[in-house]
Formats: C-alpha cells, structure tokens, sequence
C-alpha cells in the first residue's frame, strides 16, 4: 500500500457518504450516476490535507489566474462575464474559487500521493513505452502484399508509391505514417514483431485480423521519463486507485439500490 496515502483515501469507496436511494435513482436514470462517483473520489483527493513541504507552490498561485483560466474553459471572455455566470447559477465566490482551482489541487495530491512510484513503474515496463513510428499499407489480398513486398525489397517502388496505390483512404491521408507512439498501444504482435527490426528495414506481409499487413519501422525511440512521460504514468496510479476505490462505491450503491445491476 503507498504509504504516502492519507488515511481517509485509503478506503474511501466503503466510507463516502452515499445520496439518498431516490437521488441515486435520478442519477442513474439519467446516466450521471458514473459522473458522480468519479467527482467525488477526485473531489475528496483535492481536498486531503498535505505536509507543508507537498505544497510549495500553494500560496503563490494566482486566484485571478486560476479564476481567468476557468472563465475561459467555460467560453468566457473575463472575469466580469464570470462573474454573471457565477451569479446566474446561485454559486458563491468560495464555490466558484473551488471549481477554478479543482484541477491544481488534483495535480498537486496526485504529486505528493504517488510520485514516488513513477520511477519503478517507469523501469518495469519501459520497453513498452519505446516510440515508435512505422510507415504501413494494409492489403486484404495475400498475394498482393507478398508481390508488393518484393517490389519494395528490390527498390521497384517506394513505400510512398505503394501508399498512393493501394493503401485504403484512412492510411493515404497520413500517408502510410503512423506515430509516434509507444510501442504498447500497437497491436500485440505487432509489438512483438516491430522490436525484431533496425529502423528502415521491411517487416514480411503480417496477417493481423485477416489483413496483411506491409510495414516499415521509420525510428524506434527509447522511452526517456521526461517531464510528458511522468505525467502520464502519474495520472495511472491515481486511475488505479480511482478504479479500485470506484468499484467499492458501486458495490455499495446496488446494495442500496439493486436495479443498478442492469446498469451500465
């Protein structure tokens, strides 16, 4: 278990107040009930309290900013038309300040709780967070692919050639280009396959889903845990703990109301 985890988060889905059954009812009647379970566990991670030294930055964040910034993502053009939204909605200025900073005090938790696992996340499956970027064609005819892998093999044509001529409509208009991206969100064997191959070789006609597959590695980039990368990995551990949190709320919201069973 992190031990950076304050306690109230720990178990937080078999200790969240529930809304009333007729609430919980509406809620999914209208499908918002999703919605509701996951801002209130992010709800609740803004609000734990953390050591002085996990918040250096608190006190010099910017209210105006925070509260401009907001008025923006809302298709606001300053704070005066914020301010009528705010009004319009019966919201108070504390509530308001509260929604503004909501995404600061997720990052700012997500930081503290689970920075330190990034790292070892990191090491355990970089291989699989390499990027790469392939050129590809897919063909449905197996011969085809097989003659127009040969063509490619012996300069005949070019890879651009081969796009323009047979590739479907989807791979012309990125011509044949797919990536950057990491090596895990390939087909699994086509992740497999591409780590067998230098950048600039041809991989052999792959049949993936009955579709063959003419494909050449462009680059192979190893993973690096720049600033982009720890973000990433830092918003899965909360995600985990979100998942496993959200399914301890949801056993208990069809405890109090069984006909969520046939929810989604």
């Amino acid at each position: 278990m992190n031990t950076l985890l304050p306690p109230q988060l720990q178990d937080l889905g078999n200790t969240l107040p529930l809304p009333d059954q007729a609430t919980v009812r509406f809620l999914a009647r209208h499908e918002l009930l999703s919605a509701w379970c996951q801002r209130r566990l992010l709800e609740e991670l803004a609000a734990a309290p953390l050591p002085l030294q996990a918040d250096p930055e608190a006190e010099g964040d910017d209210d105006e900013a925070l509260l401009l910034g907001y008025a923006r993502r809302c298709g606001l053009d300053n704070l005066d038309a914020l301010q009528t939204w705010r009004e319009a909605r019966g919201l108070s200025l504390e509530e308001l300040e509260a929604l503004a900073s909501f995404d600061t005090r997720v990052a700012r938790a997500s930081q503290w709780i689970w920075s330190q696992e990034v790292p070892g996340l990191f090491l355990k499956r970089r291989g699989q967070l390499d990027e790469v970027v392939l050129t590809l064609v897919r063909v449905r005819d197996p011969d085809l692919a097989t003659e127009l892998f040969f063509q490619l093999q012996d300069g005949e044509c070019s890879f651009h050639e081969v796009v323009e001529r047979h590739a479907d409509e989807a791979d012309r208009l990125r011509r044949g280009v797919v990536g950057p991206l990491p090596v895990n969100r390939l087909n699994p064997l086509l992740m497999k396959v591409v780590r067998r191959y230098k950048p600039g070789e041809l991989i052999p006609p792959l049949d993936i889903g009955g579709v063959v597959h003419l494909i050449r590695v462009e680059s192979l980039k190893p993973a690096q845990l720049d600033d982009r990368l720890r973000a990433q990995l830092l918003e899965e551990c909360r995600s985990r703990w979100q998942r496993d949190q959200l399914k301890k709320l949801r056993e208990r919201l069809m405890q109090l109301s069984p006909s969520l069973e046939d929810q989604p």
